[in-house]
């Protein structure tokens, strides 16, 4: 087989992270990417006038670099949103996040919520909690417990919120003072808070206008061009009809698991560490309804098990992304990983009928179009082994001279900026 000489910076999957990587890199950095067109998980799909994310892909951006960095790249493209997100709970829309927001909870589940809430808040606990699910006792009160924050992340995560370590939570879960719970419990006024109160997002054409945008900025970037094997000694990478390339530095987005498996070689405690990764999968039911604003939030989510989906999402209320008269909705079902689109039918049909019940569709709309997307790994699952084996693999390949980078690289719960932000630390460690 032949080599191509020289030795640069190879950087493999065309995600956020990937093409920050590759252009923060610079003109050196050789940018691979399976599908045949950049963004990863960040893109849109058009079916019939209309746009379709992968999920909801929202930019909340912390950090001033970033603003300007978004600025830069889509100019006068770009609104920014107060947040309207609600949860549908005991046949009530509550807005969220629910523990600063009970106003529209029914009355004694409102009371229940608030005495348990203020107790835990108040009450000196002996120990640290264990796991979410103590965590979110010892914070919130056992009614908000059992209301929402069990049944939501245990169909969101689709494991036990037993089984859940604290890694994950950094800034995703809102905890508001006292002053804000007892507002929120008596006033209908939104109670913000949390990472994503505001958040920008394009005024038309969909997320996938992002990631164009950064792709024009990187030089050397080939579409459905994979990795098939990469040999940590030699330091090479095969990629499907181009042969052997060569780098000093390897850069990767692709998903933790999927790199390791191109590994020619591994130390046996890699092997059994990346064995020991979980993650979920989500399928998206997307519609286009032939109604105008179906629902006035952005995305409502959905603890209760009588619904299949955990979240849908109103992307028509921040953006165009429908023809004029029309709607387009995403429902996000959460499945064990590997499951889902075998199933996709059967999913699809119980998501419409679960949209009617709630409310959020009626028997008589005319639905335009029915898109479904399949995330092979949306969420990392943080488990009890998650810390130690991530640490391992990660540990290793950065003594080999790989980088691995974002959401599914990294193997973290990590938002867009995020992304950008560790593709670009990346990068200029090639500099």
């Amino acid at each position: 087989m032949k080599k191509k000489q020289g030795q640069g910076v190879v950087v493999l999957g065309a995600g956020l992270a990937g093409l920050s990587a590759a252009y923060h890199a610079g003109k050196q950095a050789q940018l691979y990417e399976a599908a045949n067109r950049p963004g990863g998980e960040c893109v849109t799909d058009v079916v019939n006038g209309y746009h379709f994310d992968r999920a909801g892909h929202l930019l909340h951006l912390r950090t001033a670099e970033v603003r300007q960095f978004i600025r830069q790249l889509l100019p006068e493209k770009l609104a920014v949103i107060q947040r309207d997100a609600r949860i549908r709970v005991l046949d009530s829309e509550v807005r969220y996040p629910i523990q600063a927001n009970l106003y529209g909870l029914p009355s004694d589940v409102k009371a229940d919520a608030l005495r348990h809430y203020l107790a835990a808040m108040t009450k000196k606990t002996a120990g640290a909690p264990k796991n979410f699910l103590e965590w979110a006792k010892q914070n919130f009160g056992t009614t908000l417990s059992k209301l929402f924050f069990e049944p939501y992340n245990r169909k969101l995560w689709t494991v036990s919120p037993a089984e859940l370590s604290l890694e994950w939570m950094r800034n995703y879960v809102p905890q508001p003072d006292i002053a804000r719970v007892i507002q929120g419990a008596f006033s209908d006024i939104p109670q913000g808070g949390g990472y994503n109160a505001t958040f920008w997002y394009p005024k038309k054409g969909g997320i996938q206008c992002l990631a164009r945008a950064l792709a024009k900025q990187v030089t050397q970037l080939r579409l459905q061009a994979h990795a098939t094997r990469i040999d940590p000694n030699k330091r090479t990478a095969e990629i499907a009809g181009m042969g052997e390339i060569a780098w000093k530095r390897l850069i990767s987005s692709i998903p933790l698991p999927a790199l390791v498996a191109l590994l020619t070689t591994k130390p046996k405690q890699v092997a059994e560490a990346v064995r020991r990764l979980q993650a979920n999968s989500v399928l998206v039911v997307n519609l286009g309804v032939k109604r105008a604003k179906i629902h006035p939030a952005h995305w409502i989510y959905f603890p209760e098990k009588k619904y299949s989906f955990y979240r849908v999402g109103f992307p028509g209320n921040f953006g165009r992304v429908a023809p004029r008269g029309c709607s387009a909705l995403y429902a996000e079902v959460a499945l064990p990983a590997g499951t889902g689109w075998a199933q996709r039918q059967g999913i699809c049909k119980r998501v419409k009928q679960d949209l009617i019940s709630a409310g959020i569709l009626a028997a008589k709309d005319k639905i335009a179009v029915a898109h479904l997307q399949y995330l092979p790994y949306a969420y990392v699952i943080f488990d009890s082994e998650y810390a130690w084996a991530r640490k391992i693999i990660l540990d290793y390949l950065e003594k080999t001279g790989i980088l691995s980078v974002g959401r599914w690289g990294h193997w973290e719960y990590s938002a867009m900026e995020d992304a950008l932000l560790a593709g670009k630390a990346a990068g200029r460690t090639c500099n």
